[in-house]
């Protein structure tokens, strides 16, 4: 008898303040913790919270009415024959091809392979699946390619290569062609560095 008494008060209970918690979570809140898309707001965005934001490092803008230039991948010509003149403005220096290794092994080395012989793990799934296996270095398929060839396919993607024109600046994407260019011997020594591992701190 007394639980079911209690029953009842528990629905009384939960009939009352339902209505109440329907209609807060479908007021839009405080601007600094939601962006008002969701028609009920349950459960505010933590990453809008002013506790969460007051942590984070404070952000470079840049200048109020700075135009970009240059720098675009609107620069770049739409076809891969209309880009094989461009040439590499980027030195081979150390710095720079120890930074395009590192970046090689974030971003390449799953599928173009520890030493870029095309025998990454995804490369090789791609083959499971009747894909082609992405090319090594080494061969023909990449040897005979002008720097600027090289440098749109990475910028726009070829194939089953996603582009990564908006993902990597560049710099970076040049770099990624300098190390492309060089010996087999040196570029895996670069990419076998342990400085050069993503693990490496840079």
């Amino acid at each position: 008898m007394r639980f079911a008494v209690n029953l009842k008060r528990f629905i009384w209970l939960v009939a009352l303040m339902l209505p109440a918690l329907i209609l807060i979570a479908c007021e839009p809140g405080d601007p600094g913790r939601s962006t008002g898309a969701y028609k009920i707001d349950i459960f505010q965005e933590m990453h809008y919270n002013q506790t969460y934001k007051s942590q984070e490092p404070p952000r470079m803008l840049p200048p109020e009415h700075s135009i970009p230039i240059s720098g675009g991948l609107s620069d770049l010509p739409e076809s891969r024959a209309e880009a094989s003149s461009l040439s590499n403005p980027i030195s081979k220096s150390t710095q720079v091809l120890s930074r395009a290794a590192l970046i090689y092994n974030i971003n390449c080395a799953s599928c173009h392979g520890d030493t870029a012989e095309g025998d990454g793990y995804v490369g090789l799934k791609f083959v499971e699946y009747g894909a082609p296996q992405p090319p090594s270095f080494s061969s023909s398929r990449i040897m005979d390619l002008t720097s600027g060839e090289a440098y749109h396919s990475l910028t726009k993607g070829y194939g089953y290569m996603p582009a990564f024109g908006k993902l990597l600046t560049d710099q970076d994407r040049w770099g990624l062609i300098s190390l492309v260019e060089l010996e087999a011997e040196k570029r895996t020594a670069l990419l076998k560095a342990p400085e050069n591992q993503a693990s490496g701190g840079n």
